[in-house]
């Protein structure tokens, strides 16, 4: 009997010494909930924009047909004067620029929606006739964009413009700095004869690709132009806007006009930064318009937006004999590219 009670005794003394021992884990035990977010925004790039206008000649060719040879214009009724047959003659102060016009489709770019087709055709001799204002271009993705020119003289001006959302990131509000160039605005053209309809931008269905001299027969010129809105300058500081929302498109990187609608330099508007390069004549060779210029170098002042336009203009009716525009239908396939990067650190 009182063995037994001492091996209870010893029994309880484990049980109590075991439970002794969790509690004391129980007191010391620590443990740890802890949350982090993370927030993803890159760029993103997107023809957004076109526009057409014409050029005033305010002068009349003649030539035999078929030639560059000039001749004498009379009508029927100047039967006292030299009578040139076969002669070929533009019109004086006509409206043969309303010949002109540009159509695209276009879808819905975030946060804007919808999609669509537009006919834009040049009305005046002074300004653009774009697809779509500067404000409601940003939330426009053009595709299957096309010019058709039937001026009597190549005297059509028309232009494409890209653009670029930067990283919603707060670089300025946070002090990181941030590298960002555009490493290149390149333009080409390759001359082609049109034997039937084209399907669409990504196809040459209907065309003689190589062949045909539209760009010589018009000495197209081309010149590039940029504009960014940058973090920590003018209106919209952040990379939100200023209601503290993000996913919008508000921004400031506008183009300032001066005469015959050329962009002048962003210092004279509310745009942070301005590039542009002199007019090149596109002759079949890759032309670098703007190449390795620095945007922002080592500091917070990161891109909110940016537009790169490329205006595409005929310069034959300003020579001293300029071309009738042939009636065969040819032209070419015009082809840009743009990309901006951020580099490593820069010194």
């Amino acid at each position: 009997m009182l063995k037994s009670v001492r091996s209870f005794l010893s029994l309880g003394h484990v049980i109590g010494a075991l439970a002794l021992i969790v509690m004391s884990f129980d007191a010391n035990a620590l443990s740890l909930r802890y949350k982090f977010k993370v927030d993803s925004s890159g760029p993103r790039m997107y023809a957004c924009n076109a526009g057409i206008m014409a050029q005033s000649t305010n002068n009349r060719v003649c030539y035999f047909a078929g030639t560059t040879n000039t001749c004498t214009p009379t009508s029927c009724s100047d039967s006292d004067k030299v009578c040139h047959s076969s002669c070929v003659c533009s019109s004086t102060n006509g409206g043969d620029y309303l010949m002109n016009y540009g159509k695209l489709k276009w879808t819905g770019q975030a946060p804007a929606t919808g999609q669509g087709s537009k006919t834009f055709r040049g009305t005046s001799l002074s300004q653009y006739e774009q697809a779509f204002s500067d404000s409601e271009a940003w939330g426009r993705k053009i595709t299957d964009l096309s010019f058709h020119l039937g001026s009597e003289l190549y005297s059509a001006k028309y232009f494409v413009d890209i653009c670029y959302n930067g990283p919603q990131q707060e670089y300025y509000e946070d002090g990181v700095a941030a590298n960002f160039i555009l490493n290149y605005a390149q333009a080409y053209a390759i001359d082609a004869l049109y034997t039937g309809k084209t399907p669409g931008e990504n196809s040459r269905d209907g065309m003689l690709i190589g062949q045909g001299q539209y760009t010589k027969n018009a000495n197209v010129q081309v010149e590039a132009f940029l504009v960014c809105d940058l973090q920590g300058i003018g209106t919209y500081v952040y990379a939100r806007n200023n209601q503290d929302k993000y996913n919008t498109l508000d921004n400031e990187a506008n183009f300032v006009f001066g005469s015959n609608q050329q962009p002048i330099n962003a210092a004279e508007g509310s745009a942070s930064f301005f590039a542009t390069t002199a007019p090149t004549s596109l002759t079949g060779a890759t032309v670098d318009l703007l190449k390795d210029k620095t945007i922002t170098n080592n500091n917070t002042k990161a891109p909110r937006h940016c537009k790169v336009r490329y205006v595409f203009t005929e310069t034959n009716w300003k020579s001293s004999l300029p071309k009738l525009r042939q009636w065969e239908k040819e032209g070419a396939e015009m082809c840009t590219y743009t990309e901006i990067t951020e580099p490593p650190v820069q010194q």
